[in-house]
């Protein structure tokens, strides 16, 4: 059959039907856009969340959360435009979409308030993407603030996934802020040591350790206390963060080396076990 034919095939159908037709047409557009949206709301979202797009201009901290904004307006905006293309009037939809949304408001409050948490999370910044943080529930490098949940990776490498409320209601530790700490050790000493002896020998390692710093203050040892089988010693240091753990692994080593050397004792508790014989 020519295309001319066909051409006056499909005439003669629309005109036997022309409501059928235009029924037909219009269900085929609506989904059309529908389809076209998502696709449209899914490339941008995995385009907003790789670096390369905008570079340096757009905040690792805000993609995540911009991603996920543009992907729901636009299924929000393609939703519309299909039940609108379907026949239903604007102004019906505009109060279907009140009452569901009052109704999806009040059920989903924790959800909500998630959101909510992210936005403070967002805008205030106790925390970035890479700051290492510590609660008291949970503790990692954060990966991702995203509109729900915040995403942490662990010391053992595995993620983690807080809802945002948890993180903005909890008490927050974040390493990240800080380019340097302080290092406290207390060590034990028998209660016949040379307590002035055994504290230069710990400011001599202290002072001898690579990176030590000199600000805020020097390093410094004190004697801290007494109790029941030792005497206590606190020794004190300013170091980078970076590298925390090995920096402060290295100089316990040194200080207990140090000590052993000097044959000054660092006493355990010890139990005295007396049995009787009848």
């Amino acid at each position: 059959m020519s295309i001319p034919d066909l051409a006056e095939k499909w005439s003669q159908i629309r005109a036997a039907s022309p409501a059928f037709f235009d029924m037909g047409l219009g269900v085929a557009n609506a989904f059309l856009i529908l389809i076209v949206g998502f696709v449209i709301a899914r490339s941008l979202r995995k385009k907003f969340r790789k670096s390369s797009f905008g570079g340096h201009r757009i905040d690792a901290t805000l993609r995540p959360v911009m991603a996920s904004l543009i992907f729901y307006l636009i299924l929000a905006l393609t939703l519309y435009a299909f039940l609108t293309k379907l026949g239903i009037p604007a102004t019906a939809l505009l109060a279907v979409f009140g009452s569901a949304g009052l109704a999806i408001g009040l059920a989903l409050k924790d959800t909500l308030s998630n959101i909510a948490s992210g936005f403070m999370l967002i805008f205030l910044r106790p925390l970035e993407v890479g700051d290492f943080v510590e609660t008291s529930n949970f503790s990692g490098t954060v990966k991702e603030i995203g509109l729900f949940s915040t995403t942490l990776i662990n010391s053992e490498g595995l993620y983690i996934y807080v809802p945002n409320g948890q993180v903005w209601n909890n008490r927050l530790q974040n390493y990240g802020r800080h380019t340097s700490r302080r290092l406290s050790i207390n060590i034990g000493v028998g209660y016949d040591t040379d307590l002035k002896a055994a504290q230069k020998i710990m400011l001599g390692v202290l002072s001898k350790a690579p990176n030590v710093l000199s600000e805020p203050s020097e390093p410094q040892c004190y004697v801290t206390g007494f109790g029941d089988s030792a005497i206590d010693m606190t020794a004190r240091c300013w170091l980078p963060a970076d590298n925390w753990g090995e920096a402060t692994s290295d100089i316990r080593i040194a200080l207990k080396a140090a000590l052993d050397t000097a044959k000054i004792d660092i006493p355990y508790p010890h139990r005295l076990i007396i049995t009787k014989t009848s």
